[in-house]
């Protein structure tokens, strides 16, 4: 599937040129409003792109120059220029800069079809020096996705030797930060989309608490007001500066699904749907899992994490299975005094008890992550676009 990053100082333009390469065929799209000079500040969403569409309504001289130079910088990365009426010169010159179709505005969709396909017919992955994505998602509160989250992170790292963040954007006074550290947060997630104009990796990685060798993790919203500040936009261009830094970054989503939340699953190579073993997580985790699949994840990429498993009284395990639909694919524990004891110091778990029944777990849990094949990856169904997965909807109904 092409990642293409749509480029254009006007935003109407913008979403129009989103709408249509959505409508012609199954890619993914990303948006970048930004004038043409300051693309050297967004290398490392270029980076993370397989296709460029620029639009430009007026090509200069000046423009010229930007483009080739982005062109020099970025010599894999294929670009089709929008403008407004462009002339025999201008075509020239965007031939001698490697620029493939220039297309006029306004946008023809027959025409942005056949330039697509005729990329599409002709790419070659490029190398991508990225993280995979984990998403910790639960139906209820309490189920322990911020422990999850955090303490899975703390295993990649702490026994597996891999770089791995954990971001909270759990936007309801998102609190993980503390379960794994006594830093203050010199920066959060609304904070750095804020100020996204800033952001390249030395940015991130000043905002970020650095908890352990290899182990970091981006604090969230302490307040929903504060939490609007997050956008699926802005998020997906966060995400695009952390991969290359990291062999894992995993997102405790908390109860949410929304624009923002959807936009985060749709790039996770798995899903871990948090539950306990209670009647009380039984109809709206079946719920959960039921919009998980209407949103076409496939099966291969939802995990079912069954939490403080072992207590008395609890839905046995092969009940929770059928009401979910799907196996269990990690059981954690129910180890209350270990758990208490490295929360109420803000510690990970394998820290403060590497023995302990929870961390071991923890650990079988990471090691499965680690040892899943890249092949796996590269065969699994497609993510579905947007706009086909409207339609999919619309026809089962």
């Amino acid at each position: 599937m092409l990642k293409i990053l749509i480029a254009s100082e006007d935003a109407e333009r913008l979403a129009e040129i989103n709408r249509l390469s959505t409508a012609v065929g199954n890619f993914q799209t990303m948006s970048l409003q930004e004038d043409l000079a300051r693309f050297p500040f967004h290398a490392s969403r270029l980076r993370m792109a397989d296709l460029l569409v620029l639009e430009q309504p007026a090509i200069g001289p000046g423009q010229m120059l930007a483009i080739e130079a982005m062109r020099q910088q970025h010599p894999d990365l294929p670009c089709i220029l929008v403008t407004q009426s462009p002339d025999s010169e201008v075509l020239i010159k965007a031939m001698r800069a490697g620029i493939r179709d220039v297309l006029s505005w306004p946008l023809d969709k027959g025409q942005l079809a056949e330039a697509l396909k005729r990329v599409e017919a002709t790419h070659v992955p490029r190398e991508h020096n990225a993280a995979q994505v984990i998403s910790v998602i639960s139906c209820k509160g309490g189920a322990g996705t911020s422990f999850v989250a955090a303490n899975l992170g703390d295993a990649l790292a702490r026994h597996l030797g891999k770089r791995v963040l954990v971001v909270d954007l759990n936007r309801h006074f998102g609190d993980l930060t503390h379960l794994v550290s006594d830093k203050a947060p010199p920066s959060t997630l609304p904070d750095i989309c804020s100020q996204i104009e800033r952001l390249d990796a030395a940015f991130l990685d000043a905002c970020l608490v650095h908890v352990e060798n290899g182990f970091d993790v981006l604090a969230g919203a302490t307040d929903p007001v504060k939490a609007s500040q997050i956008q699926k936009d802005k998020l997906e261009w966060i995400l695009s500066v952390m991969q290359p830094s990291y062999d894992f970054v995993i997102f405790d989503i908390g109860q949410s699904i929304d624009p923002v939340s959807i936009g985060m699953l749709d790039h996770s190579d798995r899903i871990c749907v948090v539950a306990e073993s209670l009647i009380a997580y039984g109809r709206a985790g079946r719920r959960l899992v039921e919009i998980l699949r209407a949103l076409h994840y496939p099966a291969d990429k939802l995990r079912l994490v069954l939490n403080r498993t072992g207590r008395k009284n609890e839905v046995p395990r092969a009940t929770m299975e059928e009401i979910f639909g799907m196996k269990v694919a990690f059981a954690l524990p129910d180890d209350p005094a270990v758990v208490d004891e490295a929360v109420s110091h803000g510690e990970p778990v394998a820290k403060l008890s590497r023995r302990s029944g929870i961390a071991r777990a923890l650990q079988a849990m990471a090691t499965q992550f680690v040892t899943t094949p890249e092949a796996e990856r590269r065969l699994r169904p497609e993510p579905v676009s947007p706009l086909r997965r409207l339609m999919l909807r619309a026809k089962s109904t």
